[in-house]
């Protein structure tokens, strides 16, 4: 009787460990105090299992965005180190980044379209020092992002929900769509049913 070795699971099934191992809720996702852990340990079993599982750790998993080279150096949560790789950054699909409305950006609105377009998911988190205090200039740099799947924008967004709502939409527009330009008193009339 030969003994069964972890290989010789249905793939099904190896990746539902990979991902009980290996995956953590979004950061936008209420959690108790503290990380919850991975082993990504589990790399380093075979050649095999590093192939397998490290596609489900950075496609799965939802990243932080550096708030400055935006894609490049993410890090899966503030506690990890930065992933400096070029193949491992190419394999995520899913970031995360903090925006303040009342700083200037070190990124441009090129670099954030190149960042982004085409992912999977991008959550914007909006924050400022004092409520109420800037407009979303800054946030006019994603405007040319397209082509992801899933686009939250949120936050210190209550000033201008027409423009976050709209740049949501911008972003889930297919790379090769056309987006009208955004106007405020337009999106606020359609907003409130043509009153």
């Amino acid at each position: 009787m030969s003994t069964l070795t972890f290989l010789d699971l249905p793939g099904e099934i190896r990746n539902q460990i990979y991902r009980q191992l290996l995956i953590v809720p979004p950061h936008s996702v209420p959690r108790l105090l503290g990380e919850p852990p991975i082993y990504p340990q589990i790399l380093s079993v075979c050649r095999k299992v590093h192939e397998e599982s490290r596609q489900i750790l950075y496609s799965c998993n939802t990243f932080l965005a550096h708030p400055n080279l935006l894609s490049g150096l993410p890090r899966l949560r503030l506690s990890y180190a930065t992933i400096s790789s070029p193949i491992l950054i190419s394999l995520i699909q899913r970031y995360h980044i903090n925006v303040r409305l009342d700083c200037d950006p070190n990124f441009s609105a090129e670099k954030a379209t190149n960042a982004f377009s085409g992912v999977e998911e991008l959550t914007i988190e909006v924050f400022q020092a004092q409520f109420g205090s800037s407009d979303y200039k800054v946030l006019r740099l994603f405007e040319g992002v397209r082509g992801v799947k899933r686009a939250r924008v949120y936050g210190s967004v209550t000033t201008f929900p027409e423009y976050a709502a709209w740049l949501e939409a911008a972003i889930l527009t297919p790379e090769d769509g056309v987006v009208e330009v955004f106007d405020k008193e337009r999106a606020v009339i359609s907003q409130h049913g043509g009153r």
